[in-house]
């Protein structure tokens, strides 16, 4: 494998995602110095952005703002920044500091991502073409990307699983895809992402398909930081390729980084594998229509995956709340017979209604609640809990969390259960 499968470090670009670019200058200088320390083939030192965000971003708008914070022992390790649909005309002409250039971008910005490769090429950068979200391409269009970045000069081609749809067979049909028509001296990446917990596995199965005569990139980031649900680990990857090619990599650096850096950012906002994230990859979506459902207090992880499988194919690619909320409240728009509301008024015709929330109040005013719920005209109903302080006749509930958890305390034979309408595919024993 002598060079032919490098390891691309992302986690200050796509890890930035987690924080917002900002690191500290500090933390960004120590984890470049352990990737480099750890053999790293190439470190991708965060994004290029319109302006100059500060010391302690990761985010640069000039190569000079980039070289601030390289070590001067820089090992075997090369270094790369990303672009994502930003005019880069003002760049400064490749001196062998940055020596990688990945232009990101959605299949509506193509040709920006080709106007900007001629730009990049003209400054004497080596340029990766990194078009999003791979399986929303027909072939055809996959092919003509292709095609174009031959024409443009382009030094790779990567393979972009934004949404982590892609299981074995799929990410072998990309790779064949592009192996047969990317020019031969050109490299191919691969980009996966969490979603569906494969990550690791797909970058072995990349790793034994792969041409012998064609250099491969594979992304990762310490410990898989990135945009929830993260990415590849690439101390696994590494360990892989050390294991297998005998690489050499020394993940002791890398350890180091997770443990000093990563890991304090991971106990504040974790990532790494969530059933909604896998349930927007099983349905081939952008992975914010399940954070957005993640929001709502009424859905259990079955009912966003009810939602999601009604999302058209025309609103897959790009996230619209207008649309998710839609679905969202159609899901929960479930028709109430008119039976059902006569026979609730008839039980409490003639009765005063005392309504019960868990909360402070109850507890301090507990003997005035207690006396008033014996009285024969009352009816007590507890709203989403079941007190143990009394006996409740009703207990209504508007969650199927709730229900599920408190609904087991309730005593059938002295309190009947109300649930609001959008229990009622979960639920068939309730009262009204």
């Amino acid at each position: 494998m002598d060079g032919q499968v490098r390891v691309l470090d992302c986690t200050l670009r796509d890890g930035g995602h987690i924080v917002d670019g900002v690191f500290g200058e500090n933390v960004i200088r120590y984890v470049i110095k352990k990737l480099v320390e750890a053999g790293t083939d190439i470190i991708e030192v965060g994004f290029l952005w319109e302006k100059y965000l500060g010391p302690d971003s990761a985010r640069y708008y000039t190569i000079e703002d980039v070289k601030r914070v390289l070590p001067k022992d820089r090992g075997r390790s090369h270094f790369s920044l990303m672009a994502d649909y930003i005019d880069l005309s003002h760049l400064e002409d490749c001196d062998g500091t940055v020596e990688y250039i990945r232009l990101s971008f959605k299949r509506s910005r193509l040709q920006w991502a080709l106007d900007t490769l001629d730009i990049l090429n003209a400054k004497g950068y080596k340029v990766y073409i990194n078009p999003v979200n791979c399986n929303v391409y027909s072939d055809e269009e996959y092919l003509s990307v292709i095609k174009q970045a031959n024409e443009h000069g382009a030094y790779g081609f990567s393979i972009v699983d934004t949404f982590g749809v892609l299981r074995n067979k799929d990410l072998a049909a990309k790779y064949y895809l592009v192996e047969s028509n990317l020019d031969k001296d050109r490299v191919i990446g691969v980009h996966l992402h969490e979603n569906l917990g494969l990550a690791y596995s797909l970058a072995q199965h990349i790793l034994d398909i792969k041409s012998p005569l064609r250099q491969v990139t594979i992304d990762g980031s310490l410990y898989g930081m990135g945009r929830v649900p993260g990415n590849l680990g690439i101390e696994k990857i590494m360990d892989h390729c050390n294991v297998t090619y005998g690489s050499g990599y020394n993940l002791a650096p890398a350890y180091d980084a997770i443990d000093d850096y990563i890991m304090p950012i991971f106990k504040q906002v974790p990532w790494g594998y969530m059933v909604p994230y896998a349930i927007s990859a099983q349905n081939d979506l952008h992975r914010t229509y399940a954070e957005y459902l993640m929001g709502k207090w009424k859905l259990k992880t079955s009912d966003i995956n009810a939602i999601l499988a009604q999302v058209s194919h025309d609103e897959a690619e790009l996230f619209n709340q207008e649309y998710i909320e839609e679905l969202y409240r159609q899901y929960l728009d479930v028709p109430v017979s008119e039976e059902a509301v006569t026979a609730l008024g008839q039980r409490l015709s003639g009765k005063q209604v005392m309504i019960l929330a868990p909360g402070q109040s109850v507890k301090e005013h507990l003997s005035e609640v207690q006396q008033y719920a014996t009285r024969d005209d009352v009816v007590c109903i507890a709203v989403n809990f079941v007190p143990d302080f009394l006996q409740a006749d009703m207990v209504f509930f508007s969650t199927i969390k709730r229900y599920e958890t408190e609904g087991l305390r309730v005593d059938r034979d002295k309190t009947q259960v109300i649930v609001s309408s959008n229990l009622l595919r979960h639920v068939t024993e309730a009262d009204y």
